[in-house]
């Protein structure tokens, strides 16, 4: 722990005999840093430019989209109310169940079926056994 404390004291006691002043340095370093820091401005300046203009943006299409928003559910409820009538049929129909159609054996012991009153499935009926043996 020493050592490191040590080597820290050391180093910046080394910096301290440094000359920080801006003489040593030649006009085009000068000139140099003096279009950096320029530069850096600018750069900061179009970021936040950007990142405002970004949420100026947002909350105009945020304020669109909440207009739209009531503007189509006005809409939808006066389509409602001028409609109800139909509306209100439509649901009813689809409200009552649909019967199941009738399996064969409830169709031929169904009293209101055509296959009940007919003779096919009699002994009364002239099928086409019967005209080969009594052709009239």
């Amino acid at each position: 722990m020493v050592d490191v404390l040590k080597l820290f004291s050391l180093r910046w006691r080394g910096l301290k005999n440094v000359n920080w002043r801006s003489e040593k340095m030649t006009e085009l370093q000068r000139e140099f840093l003096f279009y950096v820091f320029i530069y850096f401005i600018i750069k900061f300046g179009l970021y936040i430019g950007l990142y405002i203009g970004t949420l100026i943006v947002e909350r105009i299409a945020r304020k669109r989209w909440e207009t739209a928003r009531l503007f189509y559910q006005k809409k939808r409820a006066d389509e409602r109310q001028k409609w109800k009538v139909a509306y209100d049929l439509y649901i009813r129909e689809q409200s009552v169940p649909k019967p199941e159609p009738l399996n064969l054996s409830q169709l031929v012991t169904n009293p209101n079926s055509f296959t009940a009153y007919s003779f096919v499935n009699s002994s009364k009926h002239k099928g086409f056994k019967n005209r080969l043996l009594n052709p009239l």
